[in-house]
């Protein structure tokens, strides 16, 4: 668990209207927990573990291995920051799962594209009604065994997090912090993670890090966490767990509409970080991707 002391909250609300969520959080790109929006949802009442057995059991996957430090989503020059276990069955990794064999947390099922790897489900899925449907770019299923550990990294496209079993902790800093998360340089794949571990900072490397803002949020079954785009999260399992992740296309890329909040941005995180920074905005404007990083073979973890 991240045992991190906030120095922000993040706001709750029930239900808001689309106009509320749009003016009080999307359109400013603030943070908020959504409660009460998914009462109802088919996918909170069916999907048990045996009910995933059955209807999508025989599915293969391969699940997202931990580093030596526990966490998933690794930053190394020239590789995959994914590294995957061997292919198995779904109804295998549930078996696993129930049989608490997994309870270090070393594999994650991770970014299972719902509609197209996992068709039987997609019936069970519903949208919230405060964005529009039409704007979603990638849904995707998360299944973890607890202790599943996401380092500090940010993703272009705006997030909700959904909660459909189990709870998780949430780390976030806003974009400005970037000088205070001490990202990977820009000539690795993953340049869009923190080389803070959160759950253990070392602040003799990383001393900036104790004077980042940021908050710390636990979301249980039926919260929904909105991330905005290029904000710093993550994420660590508590128990069993499973999450939908929502990704859909900002109104337009926040940094590249703002050049005033760019400069800021480069000014913040040193001439040459931010300077490549704004030219990976200014490249992926536009996009979508389910990855939030187009042209490169890795993954986004909520």
């Amino acid at each position: 668990m991240f045992h991190v002391k906030g120095t922000f909250e993040v706001p709750r609300v029930e239900r808001p209207s689309r106009r509320e969520f749009e003016q009080r959080f999307l359109f400013p790109q603030r943070p908020v927990v959504v409660s009460g929006a998914t009462e109802g949802w088919p996918a909170r009442e069916r999907w048990t573990n045996d009910y995933l057995t059955e209807k999508v059991g025989a599915r293969t996957i391969q699940p997202s291995k931990a580093n030596d430090d526990g966490r998933h989503l690794h930053a190394k020059p020239k590789k995959a920051i994914v590294v995957t276990a061997p292919s198995m069955k779904l109804a295998d990794y549930v078996e696993l799962l129930a049989g608490g064999d997994l309870s270090d947390g070393q594999l994650y099922a991770v970014q299972l594209p719902i509609k197209t790897s996992l068709p039987e489900l997609w019936p069970d899925v519903r949208f919230p009604t405060f964005v529009d449907e039409q704007k979603y770019s990638a849904v995707n299923l998360w299944i973890g065994p607890g202790n599943n550990v996401t380092p500090l990294h940010y993703d272009l496209p705006n997030n909700l997090l959904t909660q459909v079993r189990g709870r998780k902790q949430v780390v976030l800093c806003p974009p400005r912090e970037i000088a205070r998360v001490y990202p990977f340089p820009f000539g690795y794949l993953g340049n869009h993670i923190s080389q803070v571990d959160v759950a253990n900072p070392d602040l003799t490397r990383f001393p900036a890090w104790s004077d980042a803002k940021r908050a710390l949020v636990e979301l249980g079954p039926g919260d929904m966490l909105f991330i905005p785009s290029c904000w710093w999260h993550a994420v660590c399992g508590i128990d069993q767990n499973m999450s939908i992740n929502y990704w859909w296309r900002c109104r337009s890329i926040n940094y590249l509409k703002n050049p005033r909040q760019m400069a800021r941005l480069v000014g913040q995180a040193g001439l040459a970080v931010g300077g490549a920074l704004s030219q990976k905005v200014i490249r992926t404007a536009g996009h979508h991707p389910s990855n939030g990083l187009p042209g490169e073979q890795t993954q986004s973890l909520p």
